[in-house]
């Protein structure tokens, strides 16, 4: 009888285990289901629009709404990073850019800028970028559609030319161009 005993006191305590184990693995996948929604809400409150799929691949790709300052500055990366290497000119030209756009009071934001000036970002950055900005077209009016799009051609194209200072009949690289165009046919 002891035996017996010993053995069902023995599946009991492995019963137990199993569902304490089964409970702490659904409470940590509900933080985290939870930890994600109040970040994509945070992320959906940065941007202009609630696509959850699209909120979804900026989260996936590390970004969040503290970071998105550094994120909106991934076309002029492109251009910078376009000829293999960035220019002191291009960097100093793209953190005076950050420094407008206000980065220095989100460090997060400048930590990630600085890790990209320093480390080529990867070309998933650059789909995620052109996804986003393809969303950003689509949910804002015509006309300020135009603007931002000028906006932001105008500021590659300064990176562009950054990259050529002193050198007086240099044109823009074929690299650099080929970001820029890429650029206005999502923008407009």
């Amino acid at each position: 009888m002891s035996d017996q005993d010993s053995l069902h006191r023995r599946g009991m305590a492995l019963e137990d285990e199993f569902f304490r184990r089964v409970d702490e693995k659904l409470g940590e996948d509900l933080r985290r289901k939870l930890k994600r929604d109040k970040d994509r809400e945070r992320l959906a409150a940065a941007t202009i629009f609630k696509d959850d799929e699209l909120l979804d691949h900026l989260l996936d790709a590390g970004l969040d709404a503290s970071t998105m300052a550094a994120f909106s500055l991934v076309p002029l990366l492109f251009v910078a990073w376009a000829d293999g290497t960035v220019t002191v000119k291009e960097r100093q030209l793209l953190l005076s850019e950050a420094l407008h756009r206000g980065i220095k009071e989100q460090p997060r934001a400048f930590a990630l800028l600085e890790n990209w000036l320093h480390h080529r970002p990867p070309n998933s950055l650059w789909n995620l970028w052109l996804e986003y900005a393809t969303a950003v077209k689509t949910h804002v009016n015509p006309q300020l559609g135009v603007i931002l799009g000028d906006s932001i051609v105008y500021s590659a194209m300064k990176i562009a030319d950054a990259s050529r200072s002193g050198l007086i009949h240099r044109k823009v690289s074929k690299a650099e161009q080929a970001v820029i165009d890429e650029i206005r046919a999502t923008v407009y």
